[in-house]
C-alpha cells in the first residue's frame, strides 16, 4: 500500500487524532509548530495595529487601504524570487533571517510611536519593508512542512500548521486590541517584535530536515523559469493556483481592511475589531482541524465547495450592520476561507509537485495572500464610492464566477469526481 492509499484509508476521526499525535511527537515538527503559532500571533495583529495607527493619523479608510496596497506590491513582486530561495537555501535559515528583519522593522516603528514623531510616511515605509521581507518568508515556511513529515502525513501536517496559524490569530487580535486601548499603539508594536524574536528561537531548535540538497548547478533565472514551466504544464496545479489567487485578490481583499469597515459600518473601536478578528481565527481553526477528515481523495471537490460557500457568506457579511450577526458570519467565513480553501489548496500543490520544484510552485501559490493586500486599496475606493455592501458583494461574485468557470466548466479543468493526483500512486 502506498503512503497516499494509507492516508486515504485512515480518514476516521479516531484515526485522525492518532495520526496527529504521531506528528506532534516528532521534535522537529513540534518546534516548527510552536514557531508558526508565535509568528501567527504577531502577523495576525500587525495590520490591526498598523491600521489603527493609520486611522488615528489620517482618519481615512482610503489611506489605510493604500498602506495595505504598499505592503502588497513588494509582497507579490518578490514571491517568485522567494520560491527560488526556498529551493536553493536551507529553509530554516530563510525563516530565521526574515523573522529577524520583521522584528527590526516593527521595533523601529514602535520607537517612533513612543517618541510621538510617527507620521504617515513612516507607516508607508514600514509597510513596504514588511511586504518585501515577509514575502521571502512564506514559501520557505509552507514548503518546510513537507521536509518534516512523510507524504502520507502531509495533509495532517498542513492542517496542523494552519491550525497553529489560526490559534495565533485567535489569541493575537483581541489581546492587541486590549493593549491598544490600555497601553497604546507603541506597546502593541513592541509585543509584535517580541513574538517574532520568540518564533526565531523556536525555529532555531529544529534539527535536521528532509530538504533535498539545493541545486546550484543552474542559474537563478533557469530555476525560476523551470518552476513556471512546471506549473504551466500541470493542469491541476495551474487550476488550483488560478482559482485560489482569485479568491485571494477579490474575495479576501476585505480581510486586511476590516478595521476600517468595522469602524464605519459597525461603529466599533479597536477592542471590538479584535473580537471580530477573533471570530475569524476561531472559524479558521475549526476549518483547519476538520480538513484532514476529508482525506486526499476529495480535496479538490472540497476546495470548489468551500469557494462557493465563501462567496455566499461573504455576501451576507457585506450587508450586516449588527455587530454580533457580523461576528457570527465572520466566524463562518473563517471556516470556509482560511480554514478550508488555503489548507486544501496547499495540500493539493504539495502532493502534486515534486520536492525539487516545490518551493517555486509554493512561491507562486503565495500570490494568494499577496493579492489580499493588493485588492485592499481598490476595495476601499469602491466602498467609498458605492458603500461596503456593494463593494464586497462585487468581490464575492467575481470570486464565484472565476471558481466555477476555471475550476469546473473550462476545457481541461480537473475532474470533480476523481482523484486530484495520481502522481504518488504511479511510483
Amino acid at each position: 500500500m502506498t503512503s497516499s492509499e494509507t492516508a486515504s484509508a485512515n480518514t476516521g476521526v479516531s484515526a485522525y487524532l492518532g495520526r496527529l499525535s504521531v506528528i506532534m511527537r516528532q521534535p522537529a515538527f513540534r518546534w516548527f509548530w510552536l514557531g508558526s503559532s508565535t509568528q501567527a500571533i504577531a502577523q495576525g495583529t500587525q495590520f490591526l495595529v498598523i491600521g489603527w495607527l493609520v486611522l488615528e493619523i489620517t482618519s481615512s479608510s482610503a489611506q489605510f487601504g493604500l498602506v495595505i496596497f504598499i505592503y502588497g506590491v513588494p509582497n507579490v513582486a518578490f514571491l517568485l524570487v522567494a520560491g527560488v530561495l526556498a529551493d536553493r537555501f536551507d529553509r530554516r535559515y530563510v525563516l530565521i533571517a526574515t523573522q529577524g528583519g520583521v522584528c527590526v522593522i516593527t521595533t523601529a516603528l514602535a520607537f517612533l510611536t513612543v517618541a510621538d514623531i510617527v507620521v504617515i510616511w513612516h507607516a508607508y515605509a514600514a509597510a513596504g519593508l514588511l511586504g518585501a521581507v515577509q514575502s521571502l518568508n512564506m514559501p520557505a515556511r509552507m514548503t518546510l512542512v513537507s521536509d518534516l513529515v512523510d507524504e502520507g502525513s502531509l495533509l495532517d501536517a498542513v492542517a496542523m500548521q494552519n491550525a497553529a496559524v489560526h490559534a495565533g490569530r485567535i489569541v493575537g487580535p483581541p489581546v492587541a486590541g486590549v493593549i491598544i486601548e490600555v497601553w497604546g499603539l507603541s506597546a502593541s508594536l513592541f509585543a509584535i517584535s517580541v513574538c517574532y524574536a520568540v518564533s526565531m528561537a523556536f525555529v532555531a531548535k529544529i534539527d535536521r530536515t528532509n530538504q533535498p540538497a539545493p541545486s546550484t548547478g543552474r542559474s537563478v533565472f533557469r530555476n525560476f523559469t523551470d518552476g513556471l514551466s512546471y506549473i504551466k504544464n500541470n493542469s491541476v496545479i495551474l487550476t488550483v493556483i488560478v482559482i485560489t489567487c482569485s479568491f485571494g485578490g477579490f474575495g479576501m481583499s476585505h480581510f486586511q481592511i476590516i478595521p476600517a469597515m468595522a469602524k464605519e459600518v459597525l461603529d466599533v473601536g479597536a477592542a471590538e475589531v479584535g473580537l471580530l478578528l477573533l471570530a475569524s481565527g476561531v472559524g479558521s481553526l475549526i476549518g483547519s482541524v476538520m480538513v484532514p477528515i476529508i482525506g486526499v481523495v476529495r480535496v479538490y471537490r472540497s476546495l470548489i465547495i468551500s469557494l462557493v460557500l465563501f462567496a455566499v457568506f461573504l455576501t451576507l457579511f457585506a450587508w450586516s450592520s449588527w455587530f454580533w450577526v457580523s461576528w457570527a458570519l465572520f466566524l463562518v467565513l473563517g471556516v470556509v476561507s482560511l480554514g478550508s480553501v488555503w489548507p486544501l489548496a496547499s495540500t493539493i500543490i504539495q502532493l502534486e509537485s515534486p520536492s525539487e520544484v516545490r518551493g517555486r510552485v509554493m512561491g507562486v501559490l503565495q500570490f494568494t495572500p499577496g493579492f489580499h493586500f493588493l485588492g485592499a486599496f481598490p476595495l476601499a475606493l469602491a466602498a467609498g464610492e458605492w458603500g461596503w455592501g456593494v463593494a464586497m458583494t462585487g468581490a464575492a461574485v467575481i470570486t464565484l464566477i472565476i471558481s466555477i468557470w476555471f475550476g469546473l466548466l473550462r476545457k481541461g479543468a480537473p475532474d470533480l469526481s476523481g482523484r486530484v493526483t495520481d502522481r504518488d500512486t504511479e511510483r
